[in-house]
């Protein structure tokens, strides 16, 4: 659970993400267990992200997904990632779900949201639009080919 630092009130999901509505601070402190969630989910999607770039050859970007109706630190949130593919037909938003894999490290559900370089652009230009509420967030480095897995 998320309270804010500024004043001491305990936030909402919801609320986490924006300015306190008490005292507009953006300060947070966040429980040990969710912090440790939030490592863990972040492990997860690097993990999930390498996995991807190793057999979708296509692939020249992959970022986190923020979705501000749910809080980056909830129990059962799944990961969320926009991958970029050169071999991917256009065909708009199309969020897929995906079940954990835990015996191949991804203990948390995902929704991958794969599109082409040009659709890509058009999201930044926002004339494609991700689902109410999401934005694209840091990217997830491609493995350098010398290094390996």
């Amino acid at each position: 659970m998320a309270q804010c630092k500024g004043c001491g009130k305990f936030l909402t999901p919801e609320e986490t993400g924006s300015p306190c509505p008490k005292c507009g601070s953006m300060d947070r402190d966040i429980t040990s267990f969710d912090q440790a969630k939030l490592i863990d989910i972040a492990k997860a999607s690097e993990v999930l992200a390498r996995k991807h770039y190793e057999i979708e050859a296509g692939l020249t970007h992959i970022f986190r997904i923020t979705d501000t109706a749910e809080a980056t630190v909830t129990r059962g949130a799944p990961i969320k990632l926009l991958e970029v593919n050169a071999n991917t037909p256009e065909s708009g938003i199309m969020p897929l779900h995906f079940g954990p894999a835990p015996a191949s490290g991804i203990p948390y559900a995902s929704v991958i949201i794969e599109v082409s370089p040009n659709e890509f652009m058009k999201i930044r230009s926002n004339e494609l639009k991700l689902p109410e509420g999401w934005s694209i967030g840091e990217e997830l480095p491609k493995p350098s080919e010398a290094g390996g897995s």
